[in-house]
């Protein structure tokens, strides 16, 4: 999950600790940037598991791919967002 958003329900405590004028809506501003810089199939992964919430399961099914296709896009693009 994108560190300092919690989904559905809004931000948590953990960017509290983020300096003045990098609050919660900046981090979450920079990392959907990142993700805009993911290939479309892992960036749609990305943002419906770690953004929206979806389950594995879910996000298989709307996106008309297998659950292991949905594991092997999420690894890749959390990979992806930790080296960008």
């Amino acid at each position: 999950m994108i560190r300092g958003w919690r989904g559905k329900e809004g931000y948590s405590t953990a960017a509290a600790s983020v300096k003045p004028g990098e609050g919660p809506d900046r981090l979450f501003q920079l990392t959907m940037l990142r993700a805009l810089l993911l290939p479309p199939r892992s960036r749609d992964v990305f943002v419906l598991t770690e953004v929206h919430g979806y389950t594995l399961p879910e996000v298989a099914k709307v996106l008309g791919i297998s659950k292991d296709d949905v594991k092997k896009h999420l690894r890749r693009a959390l990979r992806e967002m930790e080296s960008i």
